[in-house]
């Protein structure tokens, strides 16, 4: 299941719990480094979400007229938020950990719920089609929702000099110098939390 941002509840929630989820989101999105490319959508959501605030106390006085006008600014919101959310999923490419960043709602998966994981396999990794790069990949663990490897000189093996996430147990490393020995760890999250970390893998980066 490809984690992703949903959009039922832009037209789904009442008032009250649609602009609380609105809040959050704004809050969490604006300044985000993972979102600075998108920083002109959220200021015009912001601007919008003051709108339909503005609206939606009037409509709270009651009468028709208040009511419609709230429902307008609701709909102009929603029509941003839609386009931000869509680009945040985008940016992300299924990464947990960024689309939590947003603060908006997420889907949640749907595996059953069995416990603490095993730690991965210890990883296979190949070089890369490029000088400096190396490939890793791992079995998928049942219930694991989302995967981290982590990568390390032989020589230095509890000093990481990278670190990725994905929904996905497989990772690509660039960057190396080629000669050097890494060693690559791997471990994955599931619905009771993270498992332990893997025995290591061993390559030389040619």
């Amino acid at each position: 299941m490809i984690l992703s941002l949903i959009y039922g509840w832009l037209t789904k929630d009442a008032e009250e719990v649609f602009s609380g989820k609105v809040d959050a989101g704004i809050k969490a999105t604006k300044g985000n480094p993972n979102f600075t490319t998108l920083a002109s959508q959220v200021t015009a959501i912001e601007a919008a979400y003051a709108a339909y605030l503005a609206a939606k106390a009037n409509a709270a006085q009651g009468g028709v007229e208040n009511v419609a006008i709230r429902n307008a600014r609701r709909a102009d919101l929603v029509v941003l938020l839609r386009a931000l959310i869509s680009n945040i999923n985008a940016i992300a490419g299924g990464d947990g950990e960024v689309l939590l960043s947003s603060g908006f709602p997420m889907t949640k998966s749907t595996r059953t719920p069995i416990g603490p994981l095993p730690a991965p396999q210890a990883p296979v990794l190949r070089q890369g089609q490029n000088s400096g790069t190396l490939m890793t990949s791992t079995s998928p663990v049942y219930g694991g929702a989302l995967y981290t490897a982590r990568l390390a000189l032989t020589s230095a093996p509890t000093v990481y000099l990278q670190t990725k996430q994905s929904t996905g147990a497989r990772f690509q490393f660039d960057g190396l110098t080629a000669g050097e020995v890494y060693n690559v760890e791997m471990m994955v999250v599931g619905a009771a939390g993270p498992s332990d970390w893997s025995d290591d893998s061993t390559m030389r980066i040619v």
